[in-house]
């Protein structure tokens, strides 16, 4: 039932029409969640009109001979509360009378009425051309057509079509899940390349019509007529599409369903054949085309035809499954019901009567449609826009415009103009304005906390890293791997024999420079002049080169345990400077290494607050830490595998990365000390980290990520 008051201020109008039924209008009773439903529908255009058991008595009862007020009150007699109100009627009676179903004595008044119906129609048009989902151009009646040629696809409505399209359609499944990372691969770029879009303009109403032909094949075998085949503009992409509307007065469900169905049963059918095609085809056009088969067949279904959310297949085949016709339109209607009557408080405002178990399905079905809805676009969009800019942005637009910004006009002139809420006018209009306004502070000026989250690992402090103090050759070892260390203690003897050579040089040089000056002091002053320079150049070298050889020895910088890996493999291998030759671990560190993301790290330098640190071995407890290091500029690898997706962390790495450590998006690394009471925790155990931020309103957040995002896509 609708959520209008019980009385209608139109009601005048249409209180002396004495209406009845045309005779091209078949009437058939169903059973939806045991409960009676009547299905009134047209023998010549198929279109068909679902009743309640209440609503079906007053047209029962048209006769052509009483008035629609004392059959109003006749049912209202004889149905008590469940009776329909007055706008019901009226707009039952301005359907029946666009479908030409209903014959009535008119008048001034009654033409009056049913302009409203023209106007609905003409309200469908605008939807169209604002809505880039629902855009359909009626193009030809292929009832004659489909009735010649159903007997030669009838055989496959039963078990042998339906073993064979398993035969073929599972083992495609199971071969498509092996060869998943072939076919996924840059698929973006394959599809949407220059040369490709035209084999795809070819391949994609081919597969379309095949689909659309399964719905009407389905259709017709089951006893129903199409009478309206046309174009579907699909995200601004031609789609054929068929009218198969007479499927709903079929009694049984699960023809229904399957009529709803038929569709993507042709499509999965037609992709497995065609997944053949590319397995068994050398690469080549012929190939080409079989995949750009596959990639149509499979992102129309999953994301288009085959979910619920949107007005596609597979929305009807839930509506016919869960036994709850008109699923969408009485969600939104429950909706409006909910708000006039808790929020408007309009009098007399009756919830949308529904069977059991109905009302959980309303209630969510709306806002999830809609989530779904904007979802879909606005990755349509960024996909777009990623190959083609324009395009992409013009459809982001577009569908901020209809999903946005439209339902906002529409619910101010709800509130603004609708005759039912006159005398709850002020409240209404007060509510919405107040709600709007509200929202718009809410996102736009009151702060709300803000934080970021990341993973790091237990870092060694830098004065436990063994590293070669100069170029050399390792020598031998000093201390055996695990043994205990102290600071400043011997390790590691390296050799390099140039250094040696070069030492040595200097220092015959030193001498010999040091007898010119001692020779030349008070007989030949400028040469002593320059030889005294000289010493002083290879005096400072020799000290240089002395030096770089006391570093041939490599220290322990800390107490610790020493840690070699594959020491056996040490010795007569050569280092650079600053390599890593070991480790000496301390029983416990305060350093955590972290890594951002590119899109935090902005925040992490300049709006930070605060961190808070978790470790992996206790998650229930928080330390505070302080930031005391960033890495100079960003990078593309790891600090450590466990941060990666390949070693359990949330870093996206590259498949073909072996090491695990080289990440898909730049990021950043910072130091980290905990505080001394911090629990020891193993090197390389993985910590999580919280940076609170300085707080800032949702909408500028909000903003933020989508901008990020959408740059992210445009790979700028």
């Amino acid at each position: 039932m609708s959520s209008q008051p019980f009385f209608s201020s139109s009601w005048y109008r249409v209180a002396a029409l004495r209406p009845k039924l045309r005779d091209n209008a078949l009437v058939q009773r169903h059973r939806y969640r045991d409960q009676a439903w009547y299905v009134i529908a047209d023998r010549l255009s198929a279109r068909v009109h679902r009743l309640s058991s209440a609503a079906y008595l007053f047209v029962a009862l048209m006769d052509g001979r009483r008035t629609v007020d004392s059959l109003w009150s006749e049912v209202v007699r004889r149905s008590g509360d469940s009776a329909p109100s007055q706008d019901d009627i009226v707009q039952l009676l301005s359907q029946l009378h666009g479908s030409d179903l209903l014959q009535a004595s008119n008048s001034p008044d009654s033409l009056e009425v049913f302009e409203r119906y023209s106007r609905q129609k003409r309200s469908r048009i605008w939807q169209m051309l604002l809505n880039p989902l629902s855009m359909r151009i009626p193009i030809w009646d292929p009832d004659a057509f489909l009735e010649r040629t159903v007997s030669r696809v009838r055989p496959l409505f039963g078990w042998f079509g339906a073993s064979l399209w398993i035969a073929v359609v599972v083992p495609a499944l199971v071969l498509a899940g092996q060869h998943w990372s072939e076919l996924t691969e840059n698929v973006t770029d394959r599809l949407l390349a220059t040369e490709n879009l035209l084999l795809l303009s070819l391949v994609f109403p081919i597969v379309k019509v095949l689909h659309e032909l399964g719905h009407g094949y389905a259709t017709k075998v089951y006893g129903g007529a199409v009478h309206e085949l046309g174009v579907l503009f699909l995200m601004g992409m031609p789609t054929p599409y068929v009218d198969a509307s007479a499927s709903s007065s079929l009694r049984s469900k699960y023809r229904r369903a399957l009529v709803g169905a038929g569709g993507m049963i042709v499509e999965c059918f037609v992709a497995a054949l065609a997944f053949y095609g590319w397995l068994l085809m050398e690469p080549g056009a012929v190939r080409t085309f079989c995949f750009n088969v596959v990639a149509v067949a499979g992102i129309s279904t999953i994301v288009f035809n085959g979910n619920p959310l949107m007005r596609y297949d597979g929305y009807y085949i839930l509506s016919d499954l869960i036994e709850i016709p008109n699923l969408g339109v009485r969600s939104s209607r429950l909706w409006t019901a909910l708000v006039d009557k808790y929020l408007f408080r309009v009098a007399d405002t009756r919830l949308p009567a529904g069977a059991p178990g109905e009302f959980k399905w309303l209630i969510g079905y709306a806002p999830a449609a809609f989530i779904y809805r904007l979802s879909v676009q606005f990755g349509m969009a960024l996909f777009l826009a990623s190959q083609y800019f324009i395009v992409g942005v013009l459809l982001a637009l577009w569908s901020v415009a209809t999903s946005v910004v439209l339902p906002a006009y529409k619910a101010l002139a709800y509130a603004f103009v609708n005759p039912k809420l006159t005398k709850v006018r002020k409240r209404a209009v007060g509510l919405t304005l107040g709600s709007i306004g509200a929202a718009a502070v809410i996102l736009g000026l009151i702060p709300f906390p803000l934080h970021t989250s990341t993973e790091g690992v237990i870092w060694l402090p830098e004065n436990a890293i063994v590293r070669a103090g100069t170029d050399g050759f390792v020598r031998h070892l000093l201390v055996d791997p695990g043994t205990f260390v102290r600071a400043g203690e011997a390790l590691i003897e390296t050799e390099e024999p140039q250094l040696r050579a070069t030492l040595k040089t200097l220092q015959w040089r030193v001498v010999e420079l040091q007898s010119v000056l001692d020779a030349t002091r008070f007989s030949d002053r400028a040469r002593a002049e320059i030889a005294s320079i000289e010493l002083a150049s290879a005096q400072s070298e020799a000290i240089r080169e002395q030096e770089r050889a006391s570093r041939l020895v490599a220290t322990s910088g800390a107490e610790g345990a020493f840690l070699l890996a594959k020491s056996e493999d040490l010795p007569g291998r050569f280092y650079r400077e600053g390599e890593v030759l070991g480790y000496v671990t301390p029983p416990s560190s305060n350093i955590a290494r972290i890594v951002v993301p590119q899109d935090d790290v902005e925040l992490v330098r300049n709006r930070l607050r605060s961190v808070s640190v978790k470790l992996a071995q206790n998650v229930m407890e928080t330390y505070p830490a302080i930031l005391v290091r960033e890495a100079p500029a960003g990078r593309n690898e790891l600090p450590s595998k466990a941060l990666g997706t390949s070693g359990g962390g949330a870093s996206a790495v590259d498949p073909g990365d072996q090491r695990g450590r080289k990440t898909l998006q730049r990021i950043f690394q910072f130091d980290l000390e905990l505080p001394p009471d911090t629990p020891a925790a193993a090197f390389g155990s993985r910590v999580y980290v919280r940076f609170e931020h300085e707080w800032e309103p949702l909408g500028f957040q909000w903003f933020r990520r989508l901008r990020q995002l959408f740059l992210a896509r445009l790979n700028v």
